[in-house]
């Protein structure tokens, strides 16, 4: 299975912290609050594990997955450092695809995960995300905002190409214009129940959109 943060994964969280300023940190974690303990969480492409970590503290049972093993084993190397882990966390190291669980989980988390997709299938990957959501349930997408018209709209495009460049240039990720996010969590069967952003000098960077599932 093909790595593509084998050279770079060890620098991924500090340089996402540090670039936004401490914003993508905290638009990942964000939405746990909508949580309680013993429900089930599956974070996708869970890299260093900020919001599984900080989900397994609240006492909810995580699923961690990530394609790539160097992410993985970054994440588990911070879980055995952590203290007040309530709850047990099941690391799976595959494609997202390859995790079948239909309607397991409380909660499914995709935070600056459906950025590394293309266009083209950004939607199928939210679809399938959203499948493995109970109805009742809610899908999160922590993400880039999706740029306004005008001055504001161009420092967000630059604030995602800056780093979309840099991370195309290292890893397998897409080079794309931003998704539009609310819309793949609409799309997905979801409706939106809330969106909260974050800011840099007043301006929105990141959003973070709670979707819920519809019932059946």
């Amino acid at each position: 299975m093909k790595d593509g943060y084998k050279w770079v994964g060890f620098q991924y969280e500090f340089t996402g912290n540090i670039y936004s300023l401490g914003q993508i940190p905290k638009c990942k974690s964000t939405m746990l609050k909508y949580l309680k303990p013993g429900q089930k969480l599956l974070v996708a492409g869970a890299g260093h594990g900020t919001e599984a970590i900080r989900a397994a503290q609240m006492g909810v049972n995580v699923t961690a997955v990530d394609l790539s093993a160097t992410m993985l084993k970054h994440l588990n190397a911070r879980l055995d450092k952590c203290s007040g882990i309530k709850a047990p966390m099941t690391c799976i190291n595959d494609d997202i695809f390859n995790i079948q669980d239909t309607e397991k989980y409380d909660m499914v988390i995709a935070n600056f995960f459906l950025n590394v997709f293309p266009e083209k299938r950004v939607d199928e990957v939210a679809n399938h995300l959203a499948t493995l959501v109970k109805p009742g349930g809610y899908f999160v997408v922590g993400e880039f905002v999706l740029p306004e018209k005008g001055f504001a709209g161009l420092l967000q495009k630059l604030n995602w190409y800056l780093a979309i460049l840099m991370y195309s240039a290292t890893t397998e990720a897409a080079l794309h214009p931003v998704h539009d996010y609310a819309r793949l969590v609409r799309g997905s069967g979801c409706d939106i129940e809330s969106i909260e952003y974050f800011r840099i000098m007043g301006l929105n960077l990141y959003w973070s959109i709670l979707g819920k599932k519809k019932s059946a």
